[in-house]
């Protein structure tokens, strides 16, 4: 058993530091000191240690960052070496400052240095009172008390309810229908549309006494169905967006709370689980539910919450034990004050409640409006209405006119000679009509002009211009024909004119030589490009050297007589070099011998009494011969006679065989232009002369081809063209049976002369024609003026052709159907002045005109006061209808104003932080690092400086310390929640946030798994956090679990198509 640890007495110690020293045997285990002033303890779990604290209360934290270094390899470097990888990864260093530290002005940056320093382990300056937070004790995660605390959607729905805008709560849309509701005060709950909420079902009771040891999806979403996980204590999702992840975390959701926060269109679903309880035993069983009244069961038993609708169980759930990660990045985000204020409210008191705020604030503002609206139409029905009573007393007090001004229209309109049916009574608008158009009829005949005095003048004036209209139709027919026959012989003049030039110009090109260079030059060209072609890459160049002993035997047999010399030459050739190569080899192996008989001889001299005495036949030679002799003996000159003659052979060889190969290489060349250009030569000889042929034949056509090509720049400078001589001969091929080539000059001048003889048969014909012509438009001219009478007004300009006098008829026609339609009305005699007719009509129409507006207002105004009465009673009732709406609204508008007052958003944020202020200090206080910030907790400031106690709102600190404070938020929510399932589901939380509060956090997680017996699901798809998370909960052993999550195939299919 291990011996009580009591604290050494360091010369530094204070009482402080003493209480401090003591406070550690209740958070680690194994204590021991390891340096003067160092303590060194564990934590564990069972058997199993997972975290090493080293506690230094020396008070030196200055001088500690002076040789931090020194200090970590003394105290850490040995016992960090000989632990387990993972636990390498849990080793805490807690250097404790005190009055003497903090007192010196150093302090600050020696704190930083320390910290920031990653060798062995993690490191930490701080107070004596930070210890136990640290350390995190059991004490620390017992599950807080809920208390009770403020519900800010009971109080709305107290408020509401009472003013019967319960449906406010759903926040329906659209606003505008919602707006109706309420104006027609029909926005209050229906009274058998709201479930009861019964008792918790005793199925459902071990899901907030037990942990999920496994999940089997049968139906959720397409990336899990048909799948099981197994989960531990600790469970770590792994795997790249689009793996399934969040999907995974969202079914456990669905699991508990029968819905999702993220969306609720998943199909059918058909879970099943297997819960193991806290308190021990077998597994047991659970199948998920959407059943509404046993879902609002779990939300009152789990979260205290009486709530109407099915669906904010999720937003409970979000708030205890789902992390709301969106919210926790949105806070994190750059955002203005505001808008952190906003997503702070999401946190702390729900999305749904927040979102219920910005509804009743919006709605707030269009029952503004929709009340404005309201009481002007209200207003404007009040107006209404008096202006109809006022008429109503105008139209009682009127006296009639009708009948006495229809009596004098009936006789007017007898005199009139009226010959339509008269109906009796009132003046009808049909009769109205009639008598319009007989005035419209009148005034269209007098608006002929002044010879228009009767019907009969103009019936005779129609007369006139019909028989002058008949008397010029067959000239102008006449003058038609001979028109078309002028353009006839017009064109056939141009045709034969153009001709006559077109035929000038080809004489003038085949007078100039065009056409004969052109057919040279076609014929060179033909013959230089065959040559060209066939020749090739051979048309120039040197030729191949025949030797005469080749030259004239036939190509087989030179060929192979060459190939033969070249094979014995190269075999001559190879002989002389293998000479060489021996003599090389013999000559070697001789400097070899002569080399070790020189060693030899040498050392026999060494052991011999003289160094002149030959140890072999014991001649005496004088001083230093006999050295020299056996130097002249074992060397010889580099290059002897023999190797010299030999090289000579090799070189004679060399050439000799180079030369042989070259001649049978011009021999093969030779037979290779001749089956190339399919030559008739046999022989070498022969071969080399056809080509040469060949070429001077090439040349020959080249110089011709050259030669026309200057023919034809001369022709081409004196203004011939292939262009245009082409188009001259296209213009002129109709006119001749033969081919361009076998066309002179004398056959064109030929045509040219009957081209030009028709030309003038043509011109003399035209000029008969146009005589004609002039004849005919004399004639037509002679009618027109026949018809000009003065005193006939006519638009017609008089042009003297036929066509002004078919207008000048037709215009006059249209006019005179009048006369018809006149005499359809009334009896009118030929000779009765049409100004008389036109007065006597105006004048009956004038009566007309009062007796029928005196008649109709004499209806009018009777059916006007017949309805009005009717009209003022509707008008009333519509005004009570919109004065109700308007009462109605402005009531709604007073409500939700004394709620968004008195019950806002805002209060409610700040009634949640007083209710976990204590559990987010303390969790805020563990995992942001640097310990820049205390929390605070006011209303109008959340935190402040550590140091100077400097007040700061969120908007002031940076977005890892928000996103540190949201997580704080979240895990104090959890611990509050002692009746809720014991689960966290937590999805990429530390995505947004920096290393050392990503640490803390994980740091904090493990304290939570060990002493809070809470299930924890965290998933992430940064393989870097995923390896560091399994180094801090690896100790659980078969607790954790890691699930590992690959995209499906559609997934990657969508993916590569994007």
């Amino acid at each position: 058993m291990e011996a009580a640890w009591r604290p050494s007495q360091g010369a530094s110690d204070m009482p402080e530091m003493q209480a401090s020293r003591k406070a550690l045997s209740h958070l680690l285990v194994g204590l021991h000191d390891v340096d003067d002033s160092v303590v060194r303890g564990e934590k564990k779990l069972g058997e199993q240690t997972y975290a090493v604290a080293y506690v230094d209360f020396a008070d030196e934290v200055v001088e500690r960052s002076l040789h931090l270094r020194d200090f970590q390899e003394r105290i850490l470097a040995d016992d960090f070496f000989d632990a387990p990888g993972d636990l390498r990864w849990n080793k805490y260093l807690y250097i404790v400052a005190g009055p003497n530290s903090k007192s010196n002005p150093q302090f600050a940056a020696a704190k930083a240095a320390i910290e920031a320093d990653k060798d062995y382990a993690r490191k930490r300056v701080i107070s004596q009172d930070d210890l136990e937070s640290l350390l995190g004790g059991p004490k620390l995660f017992e599950a807080a008390e809920h208390g009770s605390t403020y519900d800010v959607l009971t109080d709305w729905r107290q408020r509401l309810s009472a003013a019967g805008l319960e449906l406010l709560l759903d926040a329906p849309t659209p606003r505008t229908t919602v707006v109706e509701k309420i104006s027609q005060r029909a926005a209050g709950a229906a009274s058998n549309g709201k479930q009861q909420v019964k008792e918790l079902n005793a199925s459902d009771m071990p899901l907030a006494m037990a942990k999920l040891r496994s999940l089997n999806i049968a139906a959720f979403r397409p990336i899990h169905n048909g799948k099981s996980y197994d989960f531990g204590d600790v469970t770590l999702l792994i795997g790249a967006n689009g793996s399934g992840k969040t999907s995974l975390l969202e079914a456990v959701e669905y699991f508990y709370c029968g819905n999702n926060r993220r969306s609720t269109a998943v199909g059918p679903v058909r879970l099943k689980g297997k819960l193991q309880p806290s308190a021990g035993g077998s597994l047991v069983e659970l199948s998920s539910t959407a059943d509404g009244p046993r879902i609002k069961a779990r939300n009152l038993a789990w979260y205290n919450r009486k709530e109407y609708n099915v669906a904010d169980i999720v937003d409970s759930f979000s708030l205890y034990n789902f992390l709301d990660t969106d919210a926790a990045y949105r806070l994190s985000g750059n955002l203005k004050p505001d808008d952190i204020t906003n997503e702070l409210s999401r946190l702390l008191v729900g999305s749904s409640v927040a979102t219920t705020f910005d509804y009743l604030q919006k709605i707030r503002a269009d029952i503004d409006k929709a009340w404005d609206k309201a009481q002007r139409r209200a207003d404007g029905l009040q107006a209404e209405l008096t202006v109809f009573e006022r008429r109503l007393k105008e139209l009682q007090a009127k006296p009639s006119t009708a009948k006495t001004l229809t009596d004098a229209y009936r006789a007017a309109l007898a005199g009139l000679g009226w010959q339509r049916l008269v109906e009796a009574g009132v003046p009808t608008p049909k009769e109205g009509r009639g008598l319009l158009a007989a005035l419209a009829h009148v005034q269209a005949l007098i608006s002929l002009g002044g010879a228009a005095r009767t019907i009969k003048d103009v019936e005779h004036r129609s007369a006139q211009l019909e028989a002058a209209v008949s008397n010029a139709k067959p000239v102008n027919r006449q003058l038609v024909e001979t028109i078309e026959h002028e353009k006839r012989l017009v064109s056939k003049m141009e045709a034969l004119e153009s001709n006559v030039k077109n035929l000038d110009r080809w004489i003038a090109y085949e007078s100039a030589g065009f056409h004969d260079v052109r057919r040279r030059y076609k014929s060179a060209r033909e013959v230089s490009e065959q040559l060209a072609t066939r020749l090739g890459g051979l048309v120039a160049g040197d030729l191949p050297e025949v030797p005469p002993q080749y030259a004239t035997l036939q190509l087989q047999a030179a060929e192979q007589a060459a190939c033969e010399a070249a094979t014995a030459a190269h075999a001559r050739f190879t002989r002389a070099q293998q000479a060489l190569d021996l003599h090389g080899k013999v000559a070697s192996a001789r400097a070899a011998a002569a080399a070790k008989l020189k060693d030899a001889a040498k050392e026999a001299l060494k052991s011999s009494e003289s160094a002149d005495v030959c140890p072999v036949c014991r001649t005496v030679h004088a001083s230093g011969a006999l050295m020299h002799l056996i130097e002249e003996l074992t060397s010889g000159p580099q290059t002897t006679e023999e190797v010299k003659g030999l090289a000579e052979s090799l070189r004679l060889a060399g050439d000799e065989a180079s030369e042989a190969r070259r001649w049978a290489d011009a021999v093969e060349l030779s037979q290779k232009f001749a089956a190339q250009l399919q030559l008739k030569g046999t022989t070498a000889q022969e071969i080399l002369e056809e080509l040469v042929g060949l070429r001077e034949r090439a040349n020959q056509a080249q110089l011709e081809l050259q030669r026309v090509k200057r023919e034809g720049q001369d022709l081409g400078n004196a203004g011939f063209s292939s262009n245009e001589a082409d188009l001259v001969w296209d213009r002129i091929a109709g006119l001749f049976e033969l081919e361009s080539r076998n066309l002179t000059a004398d056959i064109a001048s030929g045509e040219r002369r009957c081209q030009s003889d028709a030309v003038e048969e043509t011109r003399k014909a035209l000029g008969e024609c146009r005589s004609n012509m002039g004849g005919f438009v004399e004639s037509i001219r002679g009618f027109a003026r026949s018809v000009v009478v003065d005193g006939w007004v006519t638009r017609v300009e008089p042009s003297g052709t036929f066509a002004s006098l078919v207008a000048l008829q037709d215009e006059f026609l249209a006019a005179t159907t009048n006369a018809a339609g006149l005499r359809s009305y009334l009896a009118v005699d030929d000779d009765n002045p049409l100004v008389e007719v036109q007065a006597r009509i105006a004048a009956v129409a004038s009566a007309f005109k009062h007796a029928d507006e005196a008649s109709r207002s004499d209806s009018e105004r009777s059916a006007e006061q017949r309805d009005l009465p009717k009209k003022i009673q509707d008008w009333n009732l519509s005004l009570g209808k919109h004065r109700s709406e308007e009462r109605a609204l402005l009531e709604a508008g007073k409500v939700l104003d004394d709620l968004i007052e008195n019950a806002s958003l805002e209060n409610a944020t700040r009634e949640a932080l007083d209710a976990i202020g204590d559990q987010i200090n303390e969790v805020f206080s563990r995992i942001h690092s640097p310990r820049e910030y205390e929390y605070v907790g006011n209303p109008s400031v959340l935190l402040r400086t550590a140091d100077g106690h400097d007040p700061r709102t969120l908007d002031q600190v940076s977005t890892g310390q928000r996103a540190a404070f949201a997580l704080s938020i979240f895990l104090a929510r959890n611990r509050t929640a002692e009746s809720a399932p014991p689960v966290l589901l937590i999805d990429d939380p530390i995505a947004h946030i920096d290393d050392l509060n990503a640490l803390s956090f994980l740091d904090y997680l493990r304290d939570l798994a060990v002493n809070s017996g809470r299930q924890i699901f965290f998933a992430t798809a940064d393989t870097r956090v995923a390896s560091l998370f399994s180094k801090k909960f690896s100790f659980l052993g078969e607790s954790f679990k890691t699930i590992s999550l690959v995209r499906s195939p559609q997934v990657e299919q969508a993916a590569a198509a994007g």
